[in-house]
This record gives structure tokens, C-alpha cells and sequence, in this order.
């Protein structure tokens, strides 16, 4: 004879698992977009931080020179920062360079920091 079958009304672990990769997806996709988004903003202000760095240049010698300098490297990484899915491109190369990377994002905060401090006055 066959035994009657009795269902707890506990998921088994198969749909728990299953739950539980589909919110971690789902959280993955939502933090993915988030950081897309914030990236779109960090270029766009770099650009606008290169083009107040412009402005403010000195008009000869050396210094332009640097300033100018800093000024297309600024524009280029906002640019880079503003195109569609550069994440994956950026966590290679932290991955690679994790030292290096940190000393740009301490240089970053440095240079934006003084354009905006210089922005209140």
C-alpha cells in the first residue's frame, strides 16, 4: 500500500535556495544600477571640475602647461566614467593595481576638493 504523503508547510531547501539566489540577483541588479548611475555622476562632475580648472588656469609658462595637462586628463576620465557599463573595466584594473588605484582616488579627492572649496569663495 502506498503511504499517504504529509506536506509540512515548510519550503524544502530546493525553494529556499532558490529565493535566496533570486534576492541576491535582484540586490546585485539594483546595486548595479545604482553604481552605474553614481558613475554617470562622478564623470560628470570631473568634467565640470576640468572645465573650472580651465578657467582658472594661469595664462603662461609652466604652470598652464601642468594645469592644461590635468585639465584634458580630468575630461577624459569623466568621459570614460560616463560611458555605459565601465564597472567591469574598472574592477579589473583595481584588481591589478589595487595601490596605484587607491593613490588616484586620493589624488582625485584632493583635486576635487580644492575645485570645490575654490568654487565657494
Amino acid at each position: 500500500m502506498e503511504q499517504p504523503s504529509f506536506s509540512t508547510n515548510q519550503p524544502s531547501s530546493n525553494q529556499a535556495s532558490s529565493t535566496r539566489e533570486s534576492l541576491e540577483e535582484s540586490t546585485a541588479q539594483t546595486a548595479g544600477q545604482y553604481l552605474d548611475k553614481a558613475l554617470h555622476i562622478i564623470g560628470s562632475k570631473m568634467r565640470q571640475a576640468a572645465s573650472v580648472v580651465k578657467e582658472r588656469a594661469p595664462r603662461e609658462g609652466v604652470a598652464r602647461n601642468a594645469v592644461e595637462s590635468a585639465s584634458r586628463a580630468l575630461e577624459s576620465t569623466g568621459e570614460y566614467m560616463m560611458r555605459q557599463h565601465p564597472r567591469e573595466e574598472i574592477g579589473g584594473v583595481v584588481r591589478r593595481y589595487p595601490l596605484r588605484a587607491v593613490g588616484v582616488c586620493f589624488l582625485f579627492g584632493l583635486i576635487a576638493g580644492s575645485v570645490m572649496r575654490g568654487a565657494r569663495r
